[in-house]
């Protein structure tokens, strides 16, 4: 019990200090921001956006995978207490009892359950993929780029099919570099417009595709997809879970 008051102590601390340099694009585990707005967001800027190539990804087991040491530096570049960053380090370092009793200590991921976890999987991604997109991807485009992200969740737009490649080609490398790895099977670039109604992606448990209004007009149209929606109810069930046994 003292334990977690202490993560929700640091987990607020975090929160101070990084709400000022989190991106208007990143809206998972973060005040005032959720995935109705996320969803609400990037389906208006696809709407009156001028973007026709949409690359959809998924990271491989992110939460289980966040490298200890690229975090510990990423916090570094901001906190400058290094009380703090060693109970950061213990808590990443803490031991996983397994069924047959052994204690194991991970080299990767977040305190399962933890309530620091989120904010700690914000940082990450907000160092290795928001801020590179923002100040590496987007001035390197020819046309509109536009990145919506939640939590491991993201979903970036083009206006032009060579920059919707080239960051297609270069992700995987990007996120290598942190020791995260995209599933190729669930990572895919398509042509989003109204030329192509046929073509769709999920995010944050929609299905996104053109269609036409009453009136007859193009617009970006969405419905619950069932299959993510299932998906997302047991990822939350099991964060929650954990957090109530931790």
């Amino acid at each position: 019990m003292a334990d977690k008051v202490v993560q929700r102590a640091a987990a607020d601390i975090l929160e101070v200090i990084y709400e000022q340099d989190f991106l208007p694009n990143s809206y998972g585990y973060r005040p005032n921001r959720g995935p109705q707005m996320a969803v609400r967001d990037l389906t208006r800027e696809l709407q009156l956006g001028r973007y026709n190539y949409v690359v959809e990804a998924d990271i491989r087991g992110y939460f289980d995978n966040i490298d200890h040491e690229w975090l510990i530096k990423m916090l570094e570049q901001r906190i400058d207490d290094q009380a703090f960053i060693r109970l950061i380090r213990k808590w990443l370092n803490a031991g996983i009892f397994e069924r047959d009793g052994r204690i194991l200590h991970p080299i990767t991921g977040t305190p399962q359950g933890g309530i620091v976890s989120p904010i700690l999987a914000n940082v990450c991604l907000h160092y290795a993929l928001d801020l590179w997109f923002e100040k590496v991807v987007k001035p390197r485009c020819e046309g509109m780029a536009y990145l919506c992200r939640f939590a491991d969740d993201f979903v970036c737009a083009f206006q032009y099919k060579r920059d919707a490649e080239r960051f297609y080609g270069v992700l995987g490398k990007r996120l290598g570099k942190f020791s995260l790895e995209i599933a190729p099977e669930k990572t895919r670039m398509m042509a989003f417009d109204p030329f192509h109604k046929d073509n769709s992606f999920e995010f944050l448990g929609f299905e996104f595709k053109w269609g036409l209004s009453r009136k007859g007009r193009n617009i970006v149209k969405r419905r619950t997809s069932r299959k993510k929606l299932r998906k997302s109810v047991a990822n939350l069930k099991a964060w929650c879970k954990g957090i109530l046994n931790g």
